[in-house]
């Protein structure tokens, strides 16, 4: 990943929903005053693509909540909407995009579960499978997922309550890496976009992100590509640079820091999000910084992208349905 960010909605409801997942699994199994329901599964779906589901409720909520993230090699999407949500049932109308319409089963077997970094911090409960209807159609035919019946899951879920390895940036004169990010309010959402690189002929990091806003229903899309150092040109005393990244990204981009506001970031560079192609990262909407930095630390993996991001403070309300 590129920085330490994530989309402000999910990191916040990936804690939100965590938060519940050592209290509401186990309360009612013991058969204890009534807290919330949760509920974590995972599943196959169609190109590449797995999807992982956490849904939760709690007594201050004004309705239950249902954040799903697909990951694959093209990129992550996340989705956060309203949902029915207890002990015993999830149920969830995405729209266009499907429907999750699902009772637990328990199987009679107590299990529990703890986080990999405290393992003596165990959670108890009852192990079982979500049966009903699964349904989901990305857009664009990005991916497919089908299914009637599906286990209770909570790992990898609880692992994100041991954090990540961080990820940071240094910046200042006389490093010799720079970072460039570009942020725009464009049609379908919340365009951003940033580009690290060491030093001269280093790797390059990209990340590119747009958050969306369908009524109830809250999107991010993001993707991560770590690009030959051909991708990213850069004038030593910061005046120019030149972004060309290869597929899924096309075209270029410009920036010149003595330029017009409205000329100050040109070209025709866009990217393929999965369910959202061609979206420009250039012109004279965005907001564009070019500065010394040096970025460092972090860890690679699919999941791990979120557990370094899930604990940072959001300071923007998710979806306008909580209290």
């Amino acid at each position: 990943m590129v920085g330490a960010r994530w989309s402000k909605f999910a990191a916040a409801a990936l804690v939100l929903c965590l938060s519940a997942l050592v209290a509401a699994v186990p309360v009612s199994a013991l058969g204890e005053r009534d807290t919330g329901g949760f509920g974590a599964f995972r599943l196959k779906a169609s190109n590449g693509y797995s999807m992982y589901v956490i849904a939760n409720s709690r007594p201050e909520y004004r309705h239950g909540e249902i954040l799903i993230w697909l990951t694959g090699k093209q990129g992550f999407v996340s989705y956060f909407a309203p949902a029915t949500v207890t002990d015993t049932r999830v149920e969830a109308d995405l729209g266009r995009l499907g429907s999750f319409d699902l009772d637990f089963q328990p199987s009679g077997e107590r299990r529990s579960v703890a986080p990999a970094c405290e393992p003596k911090d165990a959670t108890p409960y009852d192990k079982g499978s979500y049966v009903g209807v699964i349904e989901f159609r990305g857009e664009e035919g990005y991916t497919d997922a089908d299914a009637t019946s599906v286990p209770l899951s909570l790992h990898p879920f609880v692992d994100f309550l041991c954090g990540g390895l961080g990820i940071g940036e240094t910046f200042g004169h006389g490093i010799p890496g720079v970072r460039l990010t570009a942020r725009a309010q464009g049609q379908d959402g919340r365009i951003s976009l940033q580009a690290n690189q060491n030093r001269h002929g280093a790797r390059v990091k990209m990340q590119v992100s747009i958050n969306e806003n369908r009524g109830q229903l809250l999107i991010d899309r993001e993707i991560q590509r770590t690009l030959p150092a051909s991708a990213f040109h850069f004038d030593p005393r910061l005046r120019s640079a030149l972004l060309a990244p290869p597929a899924p990204f096309a075209g270029s981009a410009r920036f010149r820091r003595n330029a017009k506001p409205a000329n100050r970031w040109t070209g025709n560079l866009a990217v393929d999000f999965p369910g959202n192609s061609d979206v420009s990262l250039a012109g004279a909407g965005f907001e564009v910084h070019l500065r010394h930095a040096r970025l460092q630390g972090g860890e690679s993996g699919t999941l791990s992208t979120y557990r370094s991001k899930w604990t940072q403070k959001s300071t923007r309300p998710i979806g306008g349905w909580l209290k």
